[in-house]
């Protein structure tokens, strides 16, 4: 990350996630690291970390137990904040295994204890709450920095299913709590779970703006250079760092509504937080246009052919209208191919098959204006 261009692109946090701990010291109670994963223990990790320019994350779970059956926080929240603190641990995500998964107000209760015992602590440390449910989105903001709003992303279909609930939920995001659906996946055939190279790259361009955290979930050693290439665009990361930190919502639907079952798919089993794997052959064969709110007025269109076969995508003056651009023509500007298209009184461009995408930025077109049509 720090070599590769990924720091300098914006991705800071180096995170670690499940089976880092063994045990708690039976005299302090705090956790004590696998000493052959991190003979040094995880202090002198954040430190090499943090020698790198880079931020150290961290893993819970708000269970007795996490995930993979490791030592985990109830009960223990004060004294795990504090470990934390002094390791100099900056992100926090908080799992939900072996805790009532069902019970809004005692998973609420469980990750406040957690978000006050790191706030006394008086060290800044992001709060990432993995739920894996919508039903968190409402009081997100007063739990934490970010909560898990679906299950894990492990296909294309679970790229559909997260979109389709975090589409549901745009008025929960902003400036210092956003809405999670969970990490990037990409490309790269050295990662356990991975799309095709278009899915991946319609999944950035997607997270984006919606507003959602980006965390690369991927094998740092074997990432593609097409990943590399996907996660440094500056131009579509500048849309997921705008300021008026708006979550993009569908403007044009040609997608079934999604069914209680579909969600049921889409979220994660119960205290184990492996999520139930959803066949892609389930995507149907349909069309979004997503629309993104910038602070200068301008709009950044995400243009999503989720299966079938290539089509043309079209967002009509009605769809430029409810994507919040009040004109008769804009000039769209491409974000992967760095050019312009020209001005156009409706936007159609031509997109790939089976998950790709078109990321265009918009503008209300004025010829006394000659406003620049990107880069953001």
């Amino acid at each position: 990350m720090a070599s590769n261009g990924l720091r300098e692109a914006g991705f800071v946090h180096l995170n670690i996630d499940d089976c880092w701990a063994v045990d708690r010291d039976p005299d302090t109670f705090r956790l004590i690291a696998d000493p052959k994963a991190f003979p040094d223990g995880i202090k002198a990790v954040a430190d090499y970390v943090h020698s790198k320019g880079l931020k150290f994350g961290i893993y819970t779970d708000r269970g007795p137990k996490t995930c993979a059956g490791r030592p985990a926080s109830a009960g223990y929240e004060g004294v795990d904040a504090q470990t934390f603190a002094d390791w100099g641990v900056d992100y926090l995500k908080e799992d939900s295994c072996n805790a009532d998964s069902a019970d809004h107000e005692v998973a609420f209760a469980d990750y406040g204890r957690m978000r006050d015992a790191l706030n006394a602590t008086g060290r800044p440390i992001a709060f990432s709450l993995c739920g894996w449910a919508d039903w968190y989105a409402p009081v997100g903001a007063s739990l934490g920095n970010s909560w898990r709003i679906s299950g894990d992303v492990n296909g294309w279909a679970s790229v559909y299913g997260s979109a389709q609930i975090n589409a549901k939920l745009s008025q929960y995001a902003g400036p210092g709590g956003w809405n999670d659906p969970d990490m990037l996946v990409g490309s790269s055939s050295s990662a356990a779970v991975h799309n095709s190279p278009e899915q991946a790259r319609t999944q950035f361009s997607l997270w984006a703006a919606m507003a959602a955290p980006l965390l690369i979930g991927s094998n740092m050693l074997g990432l593609s250079a097409f990943d590399l290439e996907t996660y440094t665009n500056s131009e579509v990361i500048a849309v997921n760092q705008d300021t008026l930190g708006r979550q993009a919502i569908v403007v044009q639907d040609g997608c079934p509504p999604i069914s209680a079952k579909q969600v049921a798919q889409w979220r994660s089993a119960r205290g184990r937080g492996v999520a139930g794997k959803a066949d892609d052959d389930d995507v149907p064969q349909c069309a979004q246009v997503w629309a993104k709110p910038l602070g200068d007025g301008s709009v950044v269109l995400v243009m999503v052919n989720w299966a079938g076969p290539a089509r043309t995508l079209t967002c009509d003056a009605t769809c430029v209208r409810a994507a919040g651009v009040d004109a008769d023509t804009v000039m769209v500007y491409d974000l992967w191919q760095h050019r312009a298209l020209g001005v156009m009184a409706e936007v159609a461009v031509p997109v790939g098959a089976d998950g790709a995408s078109a990321t265009l930025h918009i503008s209300a077109a004025d010829k006394n204006a000659h406003r620049k049509v990107g880069p953001l």
